[in-house]
């Protein structure tokens, strides 16, 4: 049996727009972008379904003020431009047109697809709606808390399909969520989302509410999903998991929940339940940019480099611009050796998002491998510019410059390092290197004489496997160096010796560029002549 719903319809800039005067590429990445905030804040405010097409963007939500709130937060974000990363102002000249209409829908057994007269309507008022503008029938108005909204009529229009030979439209100019006067739990489910992106999010006021809303109305999935994304940024992990779950038991098929609750256990170490997650969430979803994202980075963790390309690569496909997944996708091919194309995405990082200061990081970590040491050290201070107390990039730009032979800023890098982190032992150990180059003994001991301290025991043992007592003295190399250079001379990619010895991939860059430093090889070609010199390689 049918049930009423609230439907909303989006033409993005069809009618009016230039199409023809903007570049495909550039057509294709704004149509990406509008389809990402879109269906993202679509989930912010309980969406029950969205279907993409090629004449617009359909959405269903169970009450009509949540698809008025959602619509007049989509024109505002839209035109303002402000959530694009690449820091154009706004999109040129591409208006969104919406239509909204409450009536008769209903959701087909066994699946995601919908039917309904109110579906039909829908698009032909969008079609009629100006530049900018929320068209919406009385029944929205009716179905509303409509004190909080400013409208007037819109004249009368014929609509295709209508079984009404006329329906006047109104257009809805603003509205005021936190004035909801009805004491329902939709209301305050909205009074909650409407702090979503303000400096309140994830606050007293907006956990308040959706308390409020699952007291009125316990089987809420929206609500229950909202709060746990407050409650897990708030730290509390495993109230966060229990509402996940709830959200998930209430609706079966709501693969934002499922999305959530796949973080969440990825980031507590559970990658087969996150991966679970994950793929239940791409198939109620295929087209889920995040869950593509997410499945990458598990699937990387998980070792298999393939399918982790594989799902970089399709968040691409649905949104090119997203520079998170350029840069992680740099990482995934700089371990498995395909530096030209790891580089190009770098390059796509901070081309789309040049105040990302991870990227520059990573991608000075990938110009240093690959020899080009100008480029290296410009990353890494753009990097240090957008972030001055990134730990990382001090203690690696101070190898990079020790190998320079600029010892007077490499120490200072180094110094850095230990004011932001005093227990630091790799960067206590490096300047100790440092200072016994410049004939400083006391000074290179006290700082050795810390790494040990502080530095885990396996560190400053005899290395095994390899590296037997003629090996301690050689250019310095610490047994754990000894077991990474011995792996790097057998052929081994950066993942493949953090698999092998169990330690982070950042961990094994910074094996490697101190490693080059001790051995004065200029990359690890020549620091696996040096380990065959050394009885390193069986």
């Amino acid at each position: 049996m049918a049930s009423y719903y609230a439907s909303v319809f989006t033409d993005l800039g069809r009618q009016t727009s230039p199409w023809g005067r903007i570049p495909r590429e550039e057509v294709v990445g704004l149509i990406a972008e509008y389809r990402y905030l879109a269906e993202s804040l679509a989930s912010q405010y309980g969406c029950l379904h969205r279907n993409f097409q090629g004449d617009g963007h359909l959405f269903i939500f169970e009450t009509a003020d949540a698809a008025l709130q959602f619509s007049m937060k989509l024109i505002e974000q839209w035109d303002s431009g402000n959530f694009r990363s690449t820091g154009q102002a706004r999109s040129p000249d591409l208006p969104l047109h919406l239509g909204c209409h409450f009536g008769d829908a209903t959701r087909l057994d066994g699946g995601d697809a919908w039917i309904g007269r109110s579906i039909d309507l829908v698009r032909r008022i969008a079609g009629e709606a100006g530049p900018a503008a929320v068209l919406v029938t009385e029944n929205v108005l009716d179905a509303s808390d409509v004190a909080i909204y400013e409208f007037h009529p819109a004249g009368t229009h014929t609509l295709e399909g209508d079984h009404l030979p006329q329906r006047t439209l109104y257009e809805v100019t603003s509205s005021a969520p936190e004035a909801l006067e009805r004491n329902t739990a939709e209301t305050y489910f909205l009074a909650g989302v409407a702090y979503i992106g303000t400096e309140k999010e994830n606050g007293e006021e907006e956990t308040g509410y959706y308390r409020r809303a699952l007291e009125l109305r316990p089987d809420y999935a929206e609500a229950h999903n909202n709060l746990g994304v407050v409650m897990r940024a708030n730290g509390e992990e495993g109230v966060a998991a229990e509402h996940y779950r709830q959200a998930i038991k209430e609706r079966p098929w709501y693969p934002e929940a499922n999305y959530n609750y796949a973080v969440l256990l990825q980031s507590r170490g559970n990658l087969n339940g996150a991966s679970d997650r994950y793929q239940e969430a791409l198939r109620m979803r295929p087209d889920y940019v995040d869950a593509h994202y997410g499945m990458g980075n598990l699937q990387r963790a998980l070792g298999d480099a393939g399918q982790a390309e594989h799902h970089f690569t399709e968040a691409l496909r649905l949104r090119p611009e997203y520079a998170e997944v350029h840069n992680n996708l740099a990482i995934l091919l700089d371990d498995i050796g395909q530096v030209e194309r790891a580089q190009q995405h770098y390059r796509e990082a901070v081309r789309i998002q040049p105040d990302y200061p991870e990227a520059h990081y990573n991608f000075a970590l990938a110009l240093e491998n690959a020899g080009q040491s100008g480029e290296a050290e410009a990353s890494y201070l753009r990097a240090l510019s957008l972030r001055p107390g990134y730990p990382e990039v001090h203690n690696n730009l101070g190898i990079f410059l020790q190998v320079k032979g600029d010892l007077g800023p490499a120490e200072a890098h180094y110094l850095e390092v230990l004011r932001l982190r005093p227990g630091e032992p790799e960067t206590h150990y490096n300047l100790s290197l440092l200072l016994r180059v410049q004939g400083r003994e006391s000074e290179a001991d006290e700082h050795l004489n810390t790494a040990h301290e502080l530095a885990p025991v396996e560190w400053f043992e005899t290395a095994q496997n390899g590296a037997d007592d003629s090996s301690r003295g050689m250019d310095g190399l610490t047994p754990r160096e000894i077991e990474v250079l011995t792996l790097v001379a057998q052929g081994r990619s950066n993942q493949e010796v953090a698999d092998e010895l169990v330690i982070s991939l950042r961990t094994v860059a910074h094996h490697v560029t101190s490693i080059l430093t001790k051995t004065e090889s200029g990359n690890r070609t020549e620091a696996a002549a040096y380990a065959n010199r050394h009885g390193l390689v069986p």
